[in-house]
């Protein structure tokens, strides 16, 4: 059975990102076989076609992408971090509670609180996404934690279900918050 998915809410999603035009769309795949199958939010593109987080023909405005997902052929949009313009995406996972609206892993609270960014629920409801403004050129990621960092080269889902904040003017130094 395909996982939960929040609804898009596409009126919280702040200017600053709209108005770039690095956006997907993406849909629940289920990936894998026996004990390793799980379902996989794959990037596609409004027609339907596979899209890529390195391949800008991929990708669309988002006004398309809101187009498109209003058809009812998605499961949600994402938007693409390419390392041009400082705009990054930290996914904090299995860290949240969207029945109660609480952070429920303090660590990964303690970092979202210490994070400048337009903060938001993740899909399914249990994680939470930032996307901010910073100096970053190589990925962080600890799984161990439920903490992923990117700068480029990937696509984060975005809900529109907006907890914090806005996406920052000017990049942060993100090293006093982030292992």
């Amino acid at each position: 059975m395909k996982p939960k998915t929040l609804p898009v809410l596409f009126q919280n999603i702040p200017l600053g990102l709209r108005s770039v035009p690095r956006w997907t769309l993406w849909n629940y795949v289920l990936i894998g076989e026996g004990e390793t199958q799980r379902w996989s939010k794959l990037p596609v593109q409004p027609s339907g076609k596979a899209a890529s987080s390195t391949n800008p023909t991929t990708w669309t405005d988002f006004l398309s992408a809101e187009a498109a997902y209003l058809t009812g052929r998605f499961d949600g949009i994402g938007f693409v971090f390419t390392g041009d313009d400082h705009i990054i995406g930290v996914d904090l996972d299995d860290c949240f509670d969207d029945i109660s609206n609480t952070f429920t892993n303090e660590e990964l609270e303690r970092i979202a609180n210490g994070i400048d960014g337009y903060m938001e629920i993740s899909p399914s409801g249990t994680g939470v996404k930032i996307f901010t403004l910073a100096d970053l050129h190589a990925s962080h990621v600890d799984h161990d934690k439920g903490l992923e960092i990117y700068p480029k080269n990937r696509y984060f889902t975005i809900t529109g279900h907006h907890l914090t904040g806005t996406l920052p003017t000017e990049p942060q130094d993100l090293t006093d918050h982030v292992p």
